[in-house]
């Protein structure tokens, strides 16, 4: 377990070491951001049982991207119609900004009965998830197109077995899980997510001056690769007092990095700020790894993923100067077949500005 320890530890210290020698645009904030998710929150402890992300984001001139910057800044479409282009309106103006994160995420999932030692049918297998993410961000007054690179491991290199025991014994005190051995296996993942947001403009400009602001955005993408693919559409509301522009769902996903989501927009300058939100999101699912199995070896789960998969999610939050701090809730439908319950979890999101 120590080992363990040493191993997130360093990782995460790199994960913020390789961000802050990027050379950041000194106009802007960067953000280091933690992100949990657990069913604890809402008295379960089954299905999607836990996810954590340490991240760091931050605002990149053009002339200082890398090589893998530039390249994922073309494939997000923003330069031509190319791409994530061609599936829906370009956003590269004069004032285009740009957003370069790197994050470290686990995922992990179990079945009902934490005494047997492989997941009964009907209930979900035992899978966990490690990876890094790299995404570039491009973000105008009214639409943001993010594209982002996951490179991870499936399996007992995943760590979600001594995460887990770790968890359950020094803070939850939780029963131990016996199944892992039927976990499934190992598989390097690589993954690319494409998303964009089109901003309520309207409806942010009618509300800028009222007591109680309201914004939000419409999006869409599509995750390809052998840990998930999918595609997806949804729509958030925010209703608040002195809305900032930094805001994004605590709900961890890939990508989903909180940042300043639209440059040049209505976002208040106050030390704080006061909101809720709600939204919702349908995904069309083509492989799941963590429901399907690997693609590159031959592993039945004895489940397979559902076509069709919707959620809704709500929350509050807060801003004081540089630090936000937001809850979420999220009601997920059933993803598998032969599921006996939808699933919800709890999230939350910590953020500093710098």
């Amino acid at each position: 377990m120590m080992r363990l320890s040493k191993t997130i530890l360093i990782a995460t210290l790199s994960v913020f070491l390789a961000g802050a020698l990027l050379g950041k645009d000194a106009n802007r904030d960067a953000y280091l951001i933690f992100q949990l998710d657990n069913d604890l929150f809402t008295g379960s402890d089954t299905d999607y049982t836990n996810g954590a992300r340490f991240a760091y984001m931050q605002p990149i001139p053009v002339e200082s991207m890398n090589r893998l910057q530039k390249t994922l800044k073309r494939m997000s479409g923003v330069e031509g119609k190319r791409g994530f282009g061609m599936l829906g309106s370009l956003i590269e103006t004069k004032s285009t900004q740009y957003d370069f994160g790197i994050g470290l995420t686990q995922v992990m999932f179990t079945p009902d009965d934490p005494e047997l030692l492989a997941s009964p049918p009907g209930q979900r297998p035992y899978a966990a998830w490690l990876g890094l993410e790299l995404s570039l961000h491009a973000k105008n007054k009214q639409a943001l197109s993010s594209v982002v690179l996951s490179i991870g491991v499936t399996g007992k290199y995943a760590f979600g077995e001594e995460t887990q025991e770790w968890v359950h014994t020094n803070i939850s005190n939780s029963p131990i899980f016996q199944g892992w051995d039927s976990q499934i296996p190992t598989e390097v993942t690589v993954n690319l997510n494409f998303d964009r947001k089109r901003r309520y403009g309207k409806l942010a400009d009618a509300t800028k001056d009222w007591l109680l602001q309201v914004d939000g955005y419409f999006e869409w993408g599509a995750y390809l690769g052998n840990a998930l693919t999918e595609a997806y559409a949804g729509s958030l509301f925010r209703l608040g007092y002195n809305l900032p522009l930094q805001y994004m769902t605590p709900r961890l996903q890939f990508g989903n990095y909180p940042h300043e989501l639209f440059s040049e927009g209505h976002g208040s300058q106050s030390a704080w700020s006061l909101y809720g939100f709600a939204g919702t999101r349908g995904s069309a699912v083509l492989h799941n790894i963590t429901l399907d199995g690997p693609v590159f070896r031959s592993f039945d789960t004895g489940t397979a993923s559902e076509s069709f998969v919707g959620e809704l999610i709500a929350g509050v939050g807060v801003r004081f100067h540089g630090w936000t701090l937001a809850y979420s809730r999220t009601f997920r439908s059933k993803e598998f077949e032969g599921q006996l319950k939808s699933h919800q979890f709890g999230s939350v999101l910590i953020s500093a500005a710098f």
